[in-house]
């Protein structure tokens, strides 16, 4: 006896669920590990200072997620964050920002871990020397490379007044220190301004909107931490 409409129906309908299980489990999919030469177009990335040997990093968007603990993260990011001289709250900030405390996490464009760190400033950090990334989906290794990184960003802004240099430092880490840097260029060519005057709100419009929404995201977290650390 052939089946039934209705059966072939629910038959169809099942085919439909399972296959939409399938584009969407991202804990299925094994990634693949690649080598990947990225240019520095999103976070962290400087593009004066990436180098251009090729990294060997996994760009899959599929790994399962591996959430570590805010207890776990409070500790690292304290630790770190001591040791560089950048606030505890600010690392939290970044993290809960950047990947929601998933070590795992892989943006569209390949910026890996907790602290969303790509593959062409694992390498610059790496050169630097002061600290080594040997496996950015490493939380530990991440959070101390990440902070690193943040506060080599903020020493670089110093001719800035202390209160704007981390939301510069910020906009530096989210699109790139050479963004940042030109963008002041054409401010200070735009109107006469001097580097030391510049504020957030006359950076913000030559910004990526992107880099416009993460500065103050990440410091709505950090006030937050500030008060539940």
């Amino acid at each position: 006896m052939p089946p039934s409409v209705d059966m072939i129906k629910k038959r169809l309908l099942l085919t439909g669920i399972l296959f939409a299980l399938s584009l969407t489990a991202c804990d299925i999919e094994m990634p693949a590990l690649v080598y990947s030469e990225m240019p520095g177009t999103r976070t962290g990335v400087s593009r004066t200072s990436a180098s251009s040997d090729p990294v060997k990093v996994n760009t899959s968007l599929r790994l399962p997620a591996n959430k570590i603990s805010k207890t776990e993260s409070a500790r690292m990011a304290r630790q770190y964050g001591e040791r560089f001289g950048v606030e505890t709250s600010l690392v939290l900030g970044v993290i809960t920002q950047e990947s929601g405390f998933n070590a795992n996490a892989v943006s569209h464009a390949g910026a890996m871990g907790m602290m969303q760190i790509m593959p062409g400033t694992v390498q610059h950090i790496n050169d630097m020397g002061q600290v080594k990334i040997n496996d950015a989906f490493n939380a530990e290794e991440n959070v101390r490379a990440g902070t690193w990184y943040l506060k080599s960003l903020y020493d670089q802004l110093s001719s800035l007044p202390e209160a704007r240099r981390w939301e510069f430092a910020l906009a530096s880490y989210n699109g790139g220190i050479g963004t940042v840097t030109r963008a002041m260029e054409k401010i200070t060519y735009a109107t006469g301004k001097g580097r030391s005057s510049i504020t957030w709100q006359d950076l913000k419009p030559y910004l990526p909107s992107e880099t416009q929404n993460y500065v103050p995201a990440v410091l709505s977290h950090t006030a937050y931490y500030r008060q539940n650390i």
